[in-house]
């Protein structure tokens, strides 16, 4: 007797049979799209292969208290903190200001190679703050998980499952109100871009799978030259995933993720998302040659290729170390082509006043040189003046020779004589030298620079006759050099004293006062 199998056996083999005959197809997601959901509200971090790859170099220096570092070539502040003491961008942000008032350095990108400086070093945050940072964050607008508002749960709760083509929101990116610094740039970019208005709207995509809208408080956005526009994401608090959307769906974003605080970077950051026809960065532009004028500008915007042509070429300074431009300057800059913007308030401490004195000697011929740098001396002189060379006690015979300038100071006393080809009037010259004056001799063809080094080295004073820097551009944007002698503390109360016979037009005589110089001409 055949035994019959149970009938759920018969119906799994004709399953079988049924499925093996009957093709079928297979749908799976395409692994590309296959997303892990806590990526979606973490900012990016590296692969762990670059992770271990990748070696740190970090200076093993303490974690708290001062530390003293020697600075070598090509080191700045921020680079030391970040490279050295394994800073990340922000806390050097932070400590910066703490080493400049330390150390007394105005510019953190001017160190002397060998210098020693010390630096601040804080307990920074350890496990706790990384635990922070990971926690996740309840969208704003929905329950969080704590409260049990899963939400599978919460479907079937609310009475059945939600229909399809319903829109949901999946994350919430959270940035700063208003980036520091950002209203400023605001007000001067209608000048770069006035083709385009500068909206305060969101920046918004829309597809038919998702909608993306970015707060423009936190995300504040800019027209650039070529008529797409520059996202502001301070800080790059936009996870990769919205990123990588925003650049895909439309490339004309440009996303700059630089710190507002950082003014230099940032704003490079920003003009080159702008896609200008030319920025360059750290420009010296001269004018003159002596007097010459150097003027040097954080940024030179060409906005179009006729920029050049139609005088609309931009200078910027940025930087909090910059004093700004004197009117008369940015008067002169206009006239020469170049429109001036200074965004951000220039530091608040005064130019120097008082202290330095200019004498400019505009005399050409040697007699009329002597003279005036005789008064700047404020030497009181006689001219044409019989000196006696033999009196009547050197055996009853009495000798006088003519000098064109006497004076004395002190015990000294100072001939100054002419020479004109004459040999008896040269030798009596020098035997004045034999009586115990100091005598100088010029030649009618001597010119400022001949006359001066004779007259200082005979009067003993210091001062090098050559081109000198008279505003130094470390604090300022502009600098100004100049042929002379420059003479320190040799003026009243110890000030600074300088010669020249150079030509000063009035934008050199205003920026001169506007520095605390007493420009006095002869």
């Amino acid at each position: 007797m055949i035994a019959t199998p149970p009938r759920h056996v018969v119906a799994i083999a004709l399953a079988v049979l049924v499925f093996g005959v009957v093709p079928t197809q297979v749908h799976a997601i395409d692994p590309r799209f296959e997303l892990d959901p806590r990526l979606l509200d973490k900012a990016a971090e590296p692969p762990a292969g670059d992770r271990q790859g990748r070696t740190v170099r970090k200076a093993e220096r303490p974690a708290t208290g001062m530390s003293d570092y020697t600075v070598r070539p090509g080191d700045h502040v921020f680079k030391i903190l970040m490279k050295e003491y394994g800073l990340s961008n922000a806390e050097s942000e932070a400590l910066i200001p703490e080493v400049k008032r330390l150390n007394g350095i105005s510019d953190i990108r001017r160190l002397r190679p060998g210098q020693s400086i010390r630096i601040p070093l804080a307990q920074r945050r350890g496990q706790g703050a990384v635990a922070e940072r990971s926690a996740p964050k309840a969208t704003r607008g929905a329950p969080s998980r704590s409260e049990g508002s899963d939400p599978v749960s919460a479907a079937k709760a609310g009475g059945g499952e939600r229909p399809s083509g319903h829109s949901m929101r999946m994350m919430s990116v959270a940035g700063e109100r208003e980036p520091a610094g950002i209203e400023t740039v605001r007000q001067v970019w209608g000048g770069l871009v006035s083709s385009q208005p500068v909206s305060s709207g969101p920046v918004a995509i829309k597809d038919k799978n998702f909608s993306l809208s970015l707060d423009p408080e936190s995300f504040p956005s800019f027209p650039a030259a070529d008529g797409g526009r520059v996202l502001v994401d301070a800080g790059g608090k936009i996870p990769p995933l919205v990123r990588s959307l925003i650049e895909e769906k439309d490339p004309s974003i440009r996303i700059v993720s630089e710190d507002p605080r950082n003014r230099k970077r940032f704003m490079a950051s920003l003009l080159t998302g702008a896609r200008f026809y030319s920025v360059e960065e750290d420009v010296s532009l001269s004018f003159g040659a002596d007097p010459k004028l150097t003027v040097n500008a954080d940024f030179k915007i060409e906005k179009t290729p006729e920029s050049v042509l139609h005088h609309d070429v931009v200078l910027m300074n940025v930087e909090e170390y910059r004093r700004g431009m004197p009117p008369s300057l940015v008067q002169f800059l206009r006239r020469e082509g170049f429109q001036v913007m200074e965004p951000f308030p220039a530091r608040e401490d005064a130019p120097p006043r008082g202290g330095r004195t200019l004498h400019q000697i505009t005399a050409h011929e040697t007699r009329g040189i002597v003279d005036g740098l005789l008064r700047a001396f404020n030497v009181r002189y006689e001219t044409d003046r019989s000196v006696e060379l033999y009196g009547m006690g050197d055996g009853g015979l009495r000798l006088d020779v003519r000098a064109d300038r006497y004076f004395e100071d002190g015990r000294d006393r100072y001939v100054v004589s002419y020479f004109d080809g004459d040999p008896v009037s040269y030798t009596l010259t020098r035997l004045l030298e034999t009586r115990g004056y100091r005598v100088v001799v010029l030649d009618p063809k001597d010119d400022f620079r001949k006359v001066s080094e004779k007259l200082l080295a005979r009067l003993r004073l210091p001062g090098v006759f050559a081109q000198h820097d008279l505003l130094p551009h470390r604090d300022a944007p502009y600098g100004i050099q100049m042929s002379g002698v420059r003479m320190r503390g040799q003026g009243a109360g110890g000030e600074t004293v300088f010669l020249t016979n150079a030509e000063l037009d009035p934008l050199f005589r205003d920026l001169l006062d506007y520095n605390g110089y007493a420009v006095i001409s002869y």
